[in-house]
This record gives C-alpha cells, sequence and structure tokens, in this order.
C-alpha cells in the first residue's frame, strides 16, 4: 500500500530505457506479482534487478535528525518528564516548529494520552503555549490491541490522512493482558503490530514505556520487558537523570536509520518544555551524492521541471561536465534508492514511469522544505 502502483511492480530484466525483450513489452501489474507471489505462500521475493528497479515511496523523517519515518520506543523512569516530553513534541510536530533544535515536519498529531486527564492536559498546553494547534488531536481513552486499537488507528488515518505521527502513551495501556506477557514473543509481537500498522500507512509511531529500577551498562538495556521490543522497533529514545529531582537530563537516541545521538536536556518549569543544552553528538550528515548535486542545478526554481529517459538525463549531464560520466543504469538504481535525500535535501520530487519509449524520469522542483 506504501508503494507508487505505476513504478513498484518488478519488471524482469529492463534496462532504464526499456530495451528488454518482446516477452516482457508489457508492464507486469501489481495483481499479477501478487498472485505469483502467492505460490510461496507468505515469501514473497524479487530479484536484486526487480528490487533495484523499484522505486518506493519516500517516508520523510518526523523530527529530521531525531525521530525517522517508523516505530520508536520513548523510555524513561515513573514521572521522569517523558509526557511532558512528547505532549511538546506533540504540539511542535504539529505546528512544524523546532523540537528541541531539530526541525519537524508539520501534520497532525494524535497524543493518546492513556494516563492523563483532560484537565491535566489543558493545564499543560495552557502553561506550554498561547497559541492553539489545529493539528493536535488529543485522546485520555483507547482500546487496547487485543480490542482493536489497530482498526480504530486505520479509522482515524483515514479520515486525517496528513497524519505524520501518533504518539502512545503508555504501552501498558494499549497491550492488554495475556498469559504470556512478559516473554519475548509477547513483547515483539506488540511492536510488530504496531509497526505493521506504521509501515502500511507511513505513520510514525512513538510508544512511551518504563524503565527498570536496575542499572545498566547499556542505558538501552533498562527498558522494561525483553529484548523483543526493542528488537522489533526502530529505535528508541531513553530518558534518564542522574537524580530524580534534578532538573537536568540525558536523552539517549538510536535507531536503524540514524547513528547514535546524546542530547543534555533542561526542564523549563515555567513552559513545561524541556530545552536542549548540548548535543554530544553531532546529528549525521549523509556524504555528498555527484548525482543529486549536478541535478539541483538541473532542476531549481528557475527551471522547475524536467522530463525524459535516463539515457536522456545522462547525456544532458555529461554536457554539463564531461569530465563525469554517469550511466542510465547508474542513474536510476541511484535516484530510486536516495529519492528522499533528493526531496529532502533538494526539494526535487522525482517520478519514473514506464511508457512504451522506455522508462520516463520525472523531475520537479517542489522548493526546499
Amino acid at each position: 500500500m506504501w508503494e507508487d502502483k505505476e513504478t513498484t511492480a518488478p519488471i524482469p530484466s529492463v534496462a532504464p530505457d526499456g530495451e528488454q525483450p518482446s516477452a516482457f513489452a508489457r508492464t507486469v501489474s501489481i495483481t499479477e506479482i501478487e498472485e505469483t507471489r502467492k505460490q510461496f505462500g507468505k515469501i514473497q521475493i524479487m530479484t536484486m534487478p526487480e528490487l533495484m528497479e523499484t522505486r518506493f515511496r519516500v517516508r520523510p523523517a518526523v523530527i529530521d535528525g531525531l525521530l525517522p519515518a517508523g516505530t520508536y520506543l520513548l523510555a524513561g523512569a515513573p514521572k521522569i518528564g517523558k509526557s511532558f516530553l512528547v505532549l511538546q513534541m506533540a504540539y511542535q510536530v504539529s505546528m512544524g516548529e523546532l523540537f528541541l533544535g531539530f526541525p519537524s515536519r508539520q501534520g497532525t498529531v494524535l497524543y493518546l494520552a492513556l494516563e492523563d486527564t483532560c484537565e491535566r492536559l489543558q493545564k499543560r498546553l495552557a502553561q506550554m503555549t498561547e497559541r492553539d494547534s489545529e493539528r493536535l488531536i488529543l485522546s485520555v481513552f483507547s482500546e487496547t490491541l487485543d480490542e482493536g486499537l489497530l482498526e480504530r488507528l486505520t479509522d482515524f488515518w483515514s479520515e486525517h490522512t496528513d497524519t505524520v505521527l501518533i504518539i502512545i502513551d503508555t504501552l501498558q495501556r494499549v497491550r492488554g493482558r495475556t498469559p504470556d506477557n512478559g516473554s519475548y514473543a509477547a513483547d515483539y509481537d506488540t511492536l510488530a503490530r504496531l509497526k505493521e500498522f506504521s509501515d502500511t500507512y507511513g505513520v510514525t509511531v512513538l510508544v512511551v514505556h518504563h524503565t527498570r529500577k536496575e542499572g545498566a551498562e547499556d542505558v538501552f538495556n533498562m527498558i522494561s520487558g525483553t529484548n523483543g521490543l526493542m528488537d522489533a522497533a526502530d529505535g528508541a529514545l531513553l530518558l534518564h537523570k542522574d537524580k530524580r529531582t534534578a532538573s537536568d537530563a540525558v536523552l539517549e537516541v538510536v535507531g536503524r536509520d540514524q547513528p547514535q545521538l546524546r542530547l543534555y536536556l533542561r526542564f523549563a518549569a515555567a513552559h513545561l518544555c524541556w530545552e536542549l543544552l548540548e548535543a554530544e553528538t553531532e546529528p549525521y550528515r549523509e556524504p555528498p551524492c555527484p548525482l543529486l548535486e549536478f541535478l539541483s542545478r538541473l532542476v531549481n526554481e528557475g527551471n522547475p521541471s524536467w522530463n525524459g529517459t535516463a539515457t536522456e538525463l545522462a547525456q544532458c549531464l555529461s554536457k554539463m561536465d564531461s569530465s563525469q560520466s554517469f550511466t542510465p543504469n547508474w542513474i536510476v538504481r541511484t535516484l530510486n534508492a536516495r529519492q528522499d535525500t533528493l526531496l529532502r535535501k533538494y526539494g526535487i520530487h522525482y517520478v519514473a514511469q514506464r511508457t512504451r519509449e522506455g522508462k520516463g524520469l520525472s523531475l520537479r522542483w517542489d522548493g526546499v522544505r
């Protein structure tokens, strides 16, 4: 569901400009691909060329450099300030404001504050900000996973398709009670079900959870429960203090799609907000990509669009710099793999469509967000 239909059906052994055997002259439909895969049960296979030909939908980070797309845990000791942190995050993302100094992607945010009351949320928000956000939606009640939470979230998404973030505070309130609670399998299954929803609809899910009292050499081993939670999640944020009464805290961040970060924070009681004091680890910066640099010179505010085949694009780029050699196949593979960077950093939207003449590429400048 989270892919573009015109480009995600794997096409066997196709060159970037459509130089293909006659047997593959037509477009293979998604239905045909799915029917082929059913012969292997749940095992859905594709060859490496088919994978590299596929253009997946871009899933930009909710908070650039801090919270990529996916399913994440936010853990900390009880009453340490987790709920203040996620309420601040929910509000600032819904407004498109900086969060702890990191840029956010504005969109609708659903905050399930399941350990709070409406009165408490009202008081906190009144102290936190003077401006209302129409895109921040809150609830203090929810079904558990076994009672149909995912169906309710799907219904919510169908009415708010611009939703970028769902915060569940806390995990224990939605996981329900089953005989095997506390086992690795149960922990993994709980997060895996939320992750399936996140991956299907492209909505980042942040789940608030508690830590154990016992210390650990690796702070992420302090997260309550088994390793099944961390193994199923895309990453985790862990908030901890040296003393419970201290106003300073450390936020540790780790994930599959980013390097580990350590942020030193201070709680500003006057506004009920956390403030960034120092980032020990510099945010990850992708190495420069020559192709994307050249495309930013080709497509920009002065020349907002380009259309053609991969071969024509290679020829165009070679004219810009004869010392560079771009092959059509390399261009398509790089664009498929780096389209998120092309959009985020350079504001260029990339679309690939297969036509009778070959594989057409469309580049459109949307402006840097």
